[in-house]
């Protein structure tokens, strides 16, 4: 099974491949203060760049087999946020990343979403994820170790400020 069509239920979310019908929330999610903050502009101002942005996540998911995918309330299909997987191409494993939009946060929505990915990565024989986050990042540097993630460090990439790098071993 890979994520291209799957989709994820746990706890009253679900988590499933973005579509252009999400572009409105992509953009306000991208253009959210906390976003910009920590993980950066994408250069997503407007509703064409997060088509763009929905069409990319997706080529990558085509070519990787896993990605980035929308998290929604299952009952009322509300939007929540992002969480899936990236290929750093750094690593031998894929890279978890998450974000939520405003009304989602501290609801345990973040949580419930990586649970999902992890034990889709788990069943699909990976041996370890890795995950970054800004240094003043304290809820996502807090939410990964609740999820058994370890610090590792820093790491430094061109594309982005120096980063908290964590790890979570999936394999005994």
């Amino acid at each position: 099974m890979n994520t291209n069509s799957s989709i994820f239920t746990r706890n009253g979310i679900t988590l499933r491949p973005l579509t252009f019908d999400d572009k409105q929330w992509v953009l306000a999610l991208q253009q959210d203060p906390l976003w910009l903050k920590y993980i950066g502009s994408k250069n997503v101002n407007t509703l064409d760049n997060a088509c763009d942005y929905i069409g990319r996540t997706n080529a990558q998911r085509e070519e990787w087999g896993y990605g980035l995918l929308a998290v929604e309330a299952t009952d009322t299909k509300q939007p929540l946020g992002v969480c899936g997987l990236f290929n750093r191409f750094a690593f031998e494993c894929p890279d978890l990343g998450f974000a939520m939009l405003p009304e989602a946060r501290g609801r345990g929505i973040c949580y419930a979403a990586c649970q999902c990915v992890i034990a889709w990565s788990a069943s699909e024989g990976y041996r370890f994820l890795t995950a970054m986050t800004h240094p003043e990042n304290m809820a996502s540097q807090n939410l990964l170790r609740r999820l058994g993630f370890k610090k590792l460090g820093f790491y430094f990439d061109k594309t982005f400020p120096k980063q908290h790098l964590f790890k979570l071993d999936l394999q005994p």
